[in-house]
């Protein structure tokens, strides 16, 4: 299956055999012959593999090439539209990312703004955080307490620096504020 997407483009195919990564081949050379046909190039620095599966020795023993014969590499994630996915069909990798790119904008804003007015950070909060932590989250929310919890600690400690709020607990500081907890955003 090809599906595009502005300037990317994704192959997937299930292989069970050695036949079918030859099939899998086949459709990239057909897709390199399109492009030369169109007048196209594709940046074969930017090729990715990310192969699933329990199969080991047939992800070990075969490869996939570019139009120029180099080798496409195995990741053991690749980002799609935005998120990240895994080799273990997991999206452990994407939601750390999630939170480490949540808690880089959070600590920017905290260390940038020096008002801690409600109005001012929740603004801040729900037009420059909130958004990163509900990007595709219907695809990848968490079942994981642990992982659960990592999620609400950025809003934990976020809410913590809004002004009158730093004695409150969590859940009294949600109330307070109006907000929802990550986990009820995603229920």
């Amino acid at each position: 299956m090809i599906s595009s997407f502005a300037d990317d483009t994704n192959i997937s195919h299930v292989v069970d055999d050695i036949n079918d990564v030859h099939l899998l081949q086949e459709d990239l050379n057909i897709i390199y012959l399109w492009a030369n046909e169109n007048n196209m190039t594709f940046n074969e620095e930017k090729f990715e593999a990310l192969r699933c599966g329990p199969n080991q020795a047939l992800k070990d023993t075969t490869k996939l090439l570019t139009e120029g014969g180099k080798e496409v590499y195995n990741k053991p994630h690749v980002k799609c539209l935005g998120v990240f996915l895994s080799e273990n069909a997991t999206f452990e990798h994407h939601i750390a990312a999630t939170i480490k790119k949540a808690r880089g904008m959070a600590g920017w804003i905290l260390r940038t703004i020096s008002s801690r007015e409600k109005e001012v950070i929740l603004t801040l909060w729900r037009s420059m955080v909130q958004p990163l932590l509900d990007y595709c989250s219907q695809l990848w929310s968490p079942q994981k307490k642990g992982i659960i919890q990592n999620l609400e600690t950025v809003q934990r400690s976020f809410t913590r620096n809004i002004k009158g709020m730093r004695d409150l607990s969590y859940w009294d500081r949600l109330n307070q504020l109006g907000l929802y907890s990550q986990q009820r955003r995603r229920d």
